[in-house]
Order: C-alpha cells, then structure tokens, then sequence
C-alpha cells in the first residue's frame, strides 16, 4: 500500500467517524438485487462503496490496536480536539505502524 491510498482511506475513516449515523451499520440498499434481473449503472458504484466501508472498518479496527498515545496522535489529525504530547513524533510511529497493518489487510 502506497502513503497516498492510506491517506485516502484514513480522509474517508474521518468522514464516516464525524457523521451522525444511528443506523446500526446496515446498508441503505443492496447491491445484488435491480429490477427485473437487469443490471444497473448503479452496481458497480455500489460495490465500490461497499468496499470502501469495508477499508474504513479495517482502518478503525488497525487504529483501536494502536498504543494509546499514537491513536490519541491520529484522532487529532483527522478528528481534531487537544494536541496530545510529542504529536509530531507519535503522529509519525502512528503512520509507520498503520502502513504495515493495512498493507496486510487492505488489497485495494
């Protein structure tokens, strides 16, 4: 995984960590059924969707297992709040170790 796709993933593990969702983590509507058995142009972006939820939820989980004062680093670069002690330093730890986890649990 390159420094950039793990940059998209942790912009898109923001957005979805700042929305009011009390849904329950199911979807709004399935990609595997369309009308009358045809397919429909919506398919394919619902199942890259899909796959983006799916990195957002691996990415959450990979920063949950961080050390608490990286994971307290990434929570405020992208969700903001108090700057914790030694940010820059643990900011950088924090990216190392996510590069190595998510490159082996992220293939897209």
């Amino acid at each position: 995984m390159r420094i950039g796709r793990l940059m998209d993933v942790l912009e898109d593990w923001s957005r979805w960590m700042k929305a009011d969702s009390h849904r329950l983590g199911y979807p709004s509507k399935t990609s595997y059924f369309s009308s009358g058995g045809e397919s429909t142009s919506d398919v394919f972006e619902d199942m890259i969707g899909e796959c983006d939820n799916n990195n957002i939820k691996i990415i959450n989980a990979c920063i949950d297992s961080l050390i608490k004062e990286q994971k307290e680093a990434v929570y405020y670069r992208w969700l903001k709040g108090n700057k914790p002690v030694d940010y820059e330093v643990n900011l950088d730890l924090a990216m190392d170790n996510l590069m190595t986890m998510a490159s082996r649990r992220i293939y897209a």
